[in-house]
């Protein structure tokens, strides 16, 4: 089977859109967010209880978390499509982390890569208005924190010899629904 990574920074809109796009796929696919994993095993641990809380785990804690995530859908893609939502780099108390090292790209192995955007403006007005914690943070931050994401991409399409695709998540979710419908339809 295999894995596609569809990642944007928080407040893009990526949970909305994946939840759209999830009942157009056939049965086959599991919709995994790595985060929601992440938070799990925290749990389990009595390290977290909260996504907001994650980001004021150490690096080691961070990491043993990602690779333990990473392991659980390395396990869930052995047998069916994943459609795996994540976000590329992950801001922490000590800065910003790769969202898939090294070892957990390994596991993960995804097939291809999409990435969510919009304009830094609406993702800081969309942080605004949504009901989780996201922590505020300017037009320049966002827009900073999609450049790592870019980067990041790149990096991890390199290393996985997979493709990456662009759905910009500006207007009507009809047409984001649509344009990632099409990313993972694309070959």
């Amino acid at each position: 089977m295999g894995v596609t990574v569809v990642a944007g920074v928080p407040g893009v809109g990526l949970s909305t859109l994946v939840e759209r796009v999830r009942p157009q796929l056939d049965d086959g696919f599991e919709l995994i967010n790595f985060g929601d994993v992440m938070l799990e095993q925290a749990a389990v641990a009595n390290l977290a209880t909260s996504r907001s809380e994650l980001g004021g785990l150490s690096q080691r804690e961070t990491r043993r978390l990602q690779r333990r995530a990473g392991e659980f859908v390395a396990d869930r893609a052995a047998s069916r499509q994943v459609l795996l939502t994540t976000h590329l780099v992950v801001e922490t108390t000590a800065g910003f982390l790769p969202g898939l090292p090294e070892a957990v790209l390994a596991d993960v192995g995804p097939d291809r890569l999409v990435v969510v955007e919009a304009e830094p403006e609406l993702i800081v007005e969309r942080r605004a208005d949504s009901e989780r914690d996201y922590g505020g943070g300017s037009a320049h931050a966002v827009e900073f924190e999609q450049d790592l994401g870019r980067s990041a991409a790149f990096e991890y399409a390199l290393t996985a010899e997979a493709p990456v695709s662009l759905v910009e998540n500006e207007g009507e979710i009809e047409a984001a629904t649509a344009a990632l419908r099409d990313a993972l339809d694309g070959e």
